[in-house]
């Protein structure tokens, strides 16, 4: 997919050069992977220091966020926050921090719970807190449901004689990550306007806090449970049992709750179909707007308005097929809301107003949860994935192909680059061959690990690795992970490290030094051609960008034969240049070339090339070989209404009264109905595009 497989590809690439590197300069005996763990536990605590500090003072964040401005305009106007609802760090997307943090937990637990020396648990236990509190913050549903599973299985894998420390350090960390999480979200989930010290803080005291508790507890605890089997699967039943009747309690245990002048709050309840009164006791007067959301509002993120205006006076209808109705409130000036409840023919309800065990931002994100339009949306991006997969199912469409050709499936437009889901993901970019080498990583690596487990003289941090995998594999299913830039480095770095410290319990054609030796050469061998064709890829860039060129066409030219992922762009910009100037081009060679460029870009399944090949041949007065381009076009990016627009518009420059062009206008016009009356989204035409139609096709 030319220049989006580039783009993908540099990313993937940029890790596994890491990969090498770890795996190269790794030393060998006790300290196996320690160091390399080490890397990526700090690499994470400073990602979520520099985060949160985004929302306190910011004065550690603003000099590194201007390091990285000389290299990138992307981190310019970072806000750090979803206000009101989580942080979003310094990645931008929350849920691909929450990995990466997760990830950084993990690894901490391991290292901390094995250190020999109390200077060494002590600052991986600082790196534990850092990275925990910045997970919570973030508070990705699907990262945080994967990191339970993920500690369940650190405890079966862990060794008995470090189980029960590791179950203490466990309850240590989340009990002060949460004692912490509350007055940090209460002082930086707001729009950041000024020094804010209470984050940080409270990220300071609350790492310093931990190390205290583990020093005076928790390490006497451990002591106490060490050699007790029973006591600590005793303990470890007593927790899960105490978390589930904190969480039953926290979802339920709810009352007024107190709204600012200008604030608001929304709240989400599931009556049944039918017509209700609502109901509310507050200490001044409420706005209200009443929706409702059905199965396809959800997957559009659209939803029906039932009824807005004075809360006082509210009455509402749930339609039949009403999946979840939000109750959003807003106030003028301060309120107090003590109660708002419906009644009605089919039932009566109470709205959880003030969650009195969680904080705000998880109450927040809480809200519509059995109807998540996240969750929801995300199977129409796993459905849509699969349609583009079939078309090619053995080795796919090339890296970069979801995002090409996302908008030539959907039954509505949505922007994503990507299916959430890295296994669609997979299966759409290298198809079943590259699921399944990708699965093989994953179940080769897991079964690495399990054989180490059970070896007397195992690593240290193998549990911590086996949850680790647990938590990319189950994260991989719903996020974009794999192919962010920022977690891929530390996702092969755990792979790096299971090599280190599990790759001896299952080995690759053990004995066979010329077949090692054969395998690094082919590696070695793939990277230097790919760093060839990235070289080759600059040259040509430098040559099509360049603006005091004599011969302009043959840089292109030059440009379009040297490129092998960007070539299908120079030589678009080879045509277009031709039919800007054609008017002075007498060179028969240039016209000739012009054509054969055109020629080969219209066998090309590109989102943008067909409609600038439309516009060069109708420059060129070929209008059937024209319409042909314009109907490619919409085809491809049929869902995306900017997309009819252009193609009205290029139609309304080049019209010519002809029963040709009135035929091939109309064709394009049923495409668009026949898209209309075929899927669920409609588009609509601008006031422009509807009066050209008009005028072609009166009728």
């Amino acid at each position: 997919s030319g220049k989006f497989a580039l783009s993908e590809f540099l990313k993937l690439l940029i890790a596994y050069c890491l990969f090498l590197v770890f795996i190269a300069f790794a030393r060998k005996g006790a300290d196996t992977g320690r160091t390399i763990a080490s890397i990526l536990e700090t690499c994470a605590a400073l990602a979520g220091l520099f985060s949160i500090d985004l929302l306190s003072t910011r004065l550690l964040s603003t000099p590194f966020l201007g390091l990285l401005g000389l290299f990138s305009t992307d981190y310019a106007n970072l806000s750090g926050v979803e206000a009101g609802v989580r942080m979003t760090s310094i990645f931008v997307n929350p849920n691909t921090f929450a990995g990466f943090a997760g990830l950084g937990v993990l690894l901490s637990l391991g290292l901390a719970n094995s250190a020999q020396r109390r200077a060494e648990r002590r600052f991986h236990q600082a790196c534990l807190f850092v990275n925990a509190l910045s997970f919570v913050l973030a508070f990705s549903m699907g990262a945080s449901g994967m990191i339970c599973l993920a500690f369940f299985v650190f405890l079966l894998l862990e060794s008995k004689e470090r189980r029960a420390s590791l179950l203490i350090l466990m309850v240590e960390t989340l009990l002060v990550t949460l004692l912490a999480t509350i007055p940090t979200s209460l002082t930086g989930f707001d729009v950041w306007s000024g020094f804010q010290p209470v984050p940080l803080l409270c990220t300071a005291a609350g790492a310093l806090l931990l190390c205290v508790l583990d020093q005076l507890v928790g390490q006497k605890a451990a002591a106490a449970l060490e050699g007790r089997g029973k006591a600590a699967a005793a303990l470890v039943c007593a927790i899960a049992a105490a978390l589930g009747i904190f969480a039953a309690l926290a979802v339920n245990v709810t009352g007024g709750v107190s709204l600012d002048a200008g604030g608001s709050l929304r709240r989400a309840d599931y009556p049944e179909p039918g017509s209700y009164t609502l109901e509310v006791k507050a200490s001044g007067d409420l706005q209200i707007m009443i929706e409702s959301q059905n199965q396809r509002d959800t997957m559009m993120h659209t939803s029906t308005t039932l009824y807005s205006g004075p809360a006082s006076d509210a009455a509402f209808t749930v339609p039949e097929d009403s999946l979840v109705v939000y109750f959003n409130f807003w106030t003028p000036e301060e309120n107090r809301l003590e109660s708002a409840t419906y009644r009605g023919s089919a039932g009566e309800g109470s709205l959880k107003l003030g969650y009195k065990l969680l904080p705000s931002f998880i109450s927040n994100r809480l809200q519509g949860l059995f109807a998540n339009e996240n969750a929801i949306q995300r199977t129409v991006f796993f459905s849509d994935g699969l349609k583009l997969f079939l078309r090619s199912p053995v080795f796919g469409l090339g890296m970069g192909a979801f995002e090409n050709g996302i908008c030539s499936v959907q039954s509505f437009y949505y922007e994503t680059k990507y299916a959430h889901n890295h296994y669609i993901q997979t299966l759409v970019e290298t198809g079943t061959v590259g699921l399944l080498l990708f699965l093989a990583v994953l179940v080769l690596s897991a079964a690495a690990i399990w054989k180490n487990c059970r070896k007397k003289e195992a690593s240290p941090l193998t549990a911590a690795l086996g949850a680790a995998l647990v938590f990319m594999a189950g994260h991989a299913s719903v996020e974009v992970v794999f192919s962010s830039c920022y977690y891929l480095p530390m996702a092969l770095g755990v792979f790096a490290l299971i090599s280190l410290c599990c790759g001896d319990a299952l080995p690759l054609l053990p004995h066979r030094k010329p077949v090692h030796n054969g395998t690094a050469f082919a590696i070695a061998a793939l990277l230097a051609i790919f760093t060839i064709l990235l070289f080759l890829n600059m040259r040509a860039r430098s040559l099509a960008e360049a603006t005091a060129s004599s011969n302009p066409m043959g840089d292109l030219q030059s440009a379009a034969t040297l490129d092998r992922f960007e070539w299908a762009d120079h030589m678009l910009s080879y045509v277009m240049s031709y039919r800007y100037g054609m008017d002075k081009v007498d060179d028969d060679a240039i016209r000739q070339q012009a054509e054969q460029y055109a020629q080969r870009l219209a066998q090309v399944n590109s989102n943008s090339i067909p409609i600038y090949l439309a516009e060069y041949y109708f420059a060129t007065n070929r209008p059937e070989q024209a319409f042909a381009m314009v109907e490619k076009y919409v085809s491809y990016v049929s869902s995306n209404p900017d997309t009819w627009e252009t193609a009205f518009r290029l139609l309304h420059a080049y019209a010519q009264d002809s029963p040709e062009f009135r035929e091939g206008a109309a064709h394009i016009y049923q495409m668009l109905s026949d898209w209309n009356e075929q899927n669920m989204g409609t588009i609509s035409l601008s006031e422009q595009a509807t009066a050209f139609i008009q005028g072609v096709l009166p009728q």
